[in-house]
């Protein structure tokens, strides 16, 4: 008897949910046609996100580390300045300028942006976590490790990997060696980030096409 209640019940809410949804549909129809909607600007972030790689580590079930690391690139900054310029409105010719600035940038360091974990700091002097950089079969330590505030345009770009429980962190390199030659050539297959503890490492890794 309970059984064939609570079958009733079942069929009751379903044959519910089914009335009310033309009506939620009207009611829906009718908010959108009532109250102006947010036009949606054709911004093109695909060719940026592909910059992105994450990976979490865990003990047993306890998260240990989450990292989301975004190598600023050529395509990266043109990306960026894409999203800038639609935000600001700017010319064409603004653009451009911004444009040469932001790639001049990568003529003097490697950037990466990355959104770690509030437990897991980078950059401080007991830091469980260190970073350096791998280019062919050489190794770079940073010049600069630091939490900063990310502009909006990033933070569109990272998406929903970005939220309040990470700090961002940019992490810079020096772009040419003690030569004044730049690391990343045409002969470059790829690029390593590592981060490495006493006991765990993660790589982060950006195959190079020129």
């Amino acid at each position: 008897m309970k059984v064939l209640m609570k079958n009733d019940l079942i069929y009751s809410a379903l044959i519910g949910a089914l009335i009310l949804l033309p009506s939620c549909t009207r009611i829906m129809n009718w908010g959108m046609q009532t109250f102006a909607q947010a036009p949606l600007l054709k911004a093109h972030i695909d060719k940026a996100q592909q910059y992105i790689r994450s990976v979490s580590l865990y003990d047993q079930l306890t998260t240990r580390a989450r990292f989301d690391a975004l190598w600023l690139s050529d395509d990266v900054r043109i990306n960026y300045v894409n999203l800038f310029a639609l935000k600001y409105g700017k010319s064409e010719e603004q653009k451009k300028v911004f444009l040469r600035r932001q790639l001049e940038e990568n003529n003097h360091f490697i950037t990466f942006y990355i959104l770690s974990l509030y437990d897991y700091p980078l950059g401080e002097s007991n830091s469980e976590w260190t970073l350096f950089l791998q280019i062919d079969d050489k190794y770079y330590t940073p010049i600069e490790i630091k939490s900063v505030e990310l502009s909006r345009e990033y933070i569109y770009i990272f998406g929903k990997k970005y939220n309040r429980f990470k700090v961002p962190y940019s992490v810079k390199f020096d772009a040419k060696d003690i030569n004044d030659q730049l690391l990343i050539t045409s002969e470059t297959k790829n690029i390593i980030l590592h981060c490495r503890s006493v006991v765990s490492e993660v790589t982060f890794v950006w195959n190079i096409t020129q």
